[in-house]
């Protein structure tokens, strides 16, 4: 064998060696987005499929827009948008939520003297699009306002969750809710309201279990509490104290499968927890430590097949992904295909699909998860 044969050979097996013993990146897969420019911010499972929902360029700078996916790998196909206003018009579509083949969506968009808040509400189905239900602006914005933040769907209609400064009790957790999608009321129940030095926030909702869950948290001084609340019709709720794995706690996000519900969020000492529904409510701080100088908040949550979660987490103001195991055990981070400004993720059949939004717009992503 010649010097430069064997030269050539050892250069092979090093390079050989070396792919090796990389770090193995997950094989993250574009999806084709229908639309150029899109921004994806939200997905929900709806129809047998899922619906994906955010804006495309319009007129105004955006324009309200969703899709519809069928089984997996399936093109995307338009769901029809009525708006009904102005600000209809130029919105976001956010929090999709659905129940069968009816879909909530809450629209963003921003105007006024002071460029504020501007939401709208959305509802129907796959089929028929999503509509516009124009609202006095009172009801969910204007001087008592605080923020909303959560949505849900199910048997007997529509929820969306926030804060609120109540007549009573001051700011503290909000529930609004809708049979029809076009009328909604704001509902001041005693078990969400804050009281003399307990404040509630009401952070996430999703439909299950009894009908609807939401998840926050209630403060007492300095301690901080994990809080459910669950409701058969969204107009009256039931509050529930989590365990708490470690000191103080907060819950962020939670998703409901037919027969129990998941959450997640952090203890005071910025440790990932995560708490599973059942006969009782359980809780574990099994996630890692985030530095107290880096904020941390949870941004995104879904529950797949084999009963892991995924979660999104922004982290000091850049975005990590965590796979959770069944009983809130093993977070084990995955690398990102992108670095992005915010994340939208949902689980479908084998694969966890992740929409990453920059400035120029919005990539989908295909992920077989490990099984």
């Amino acid at each position: 064998m010649t010097a430069v044969r064997r030269l050539a050979l050892a250069i092979a097996a090093f390079a050989l060696v070396g792919a090796c013993s990389a770090p193995s990146q997950p094989p993250w897969r574009l999806v084709d987005l229908p639309v150029s420019g899109t921004r994806v911010l939200g997905f929900v499972p709806a129809s047998s499929g899922i619906v994906m929902t955010g804006s495309v360029p319009g007129p105004a700078g955006r324009a309200p827009a969703a899709w519809f996916g069928g089984p997996a790998g399936a093109p995307w196909t338009p769901v029809p948008v009525h708006p009904a206003t102005g600000y209809g018009r130029q919105a976001e579509l956010t929090l999709p939520a659905a129940a069968g083949s009816r879909l909530l969506a809450l629209g963003s968009a921003y105007g006024g003297a002071h460029a504020n808040p501007r939401p709208t509400i959305w509802t129907g189905s796959v089929a028929e699009g999503l509509t516009e239900h124009e609202q006095p602006v009172e009801l969910l914005g204007g001087e008592r306002a605080v923020t909303t933040s959560g949505s849900a769907a199910g048997p007997a209609g529509y929820v969306l969750t926030g804060q609120w400064d109540h007549r009573t009790g001051g700011v503290g957790a909000s529930v609004w809710t809708s049979a029809d999608g076009a009328s909604w009321a704001l509902r001041e129940d005693p078990a969400l309201l804050s009281t003399t030095g307990d404040q509630t926030r009401a952070l996430a909702a999703a439909g299950g279990g009894p009908g609807y869950v939401a998840v926050g948290d209630a403060r007492a001084g300095l301690s901080v509490r994990p809080v459910a609340w669950t409701s058969a019709d969204g107009s009256a709720w039931t509050r529930v104290s989590l365990p708490s794995p470690a000191g103080s706690a907060s819950v962020w996000r939670v998703t409901c499968s037919a027969s129990d519900c998941a959450a997640v969020g952090a203890t005071s000492e910025q440790r990932l927890a995560c708490w599973r529904s059942g006969p009782s409510w359980t809780a574990s701080a099994g996630g890692p430590v985030i530095p107290a100088s880096q904020l941390l908040e949870v941004t995104g949550l879904t529950l797949d097949s084999s009963g892991r979660l995924d979660v999104a987490a922004k982290v000091d103001g850049r975005l990590r992904l965590w796979r959770v195991g069944q009983r809130c055990e093993d977070f084990a981070e995955l690398p990102l295909p992108e670095a992005a400004q915010s994340l939208a993720l949902i689980a479908d059949g084998p694969d966890l699909l992740l929409a990453t939004t920059t400035e120029s717009g919005s990539k989908v992503w295909c992920y077989p998860l490990p099984r």
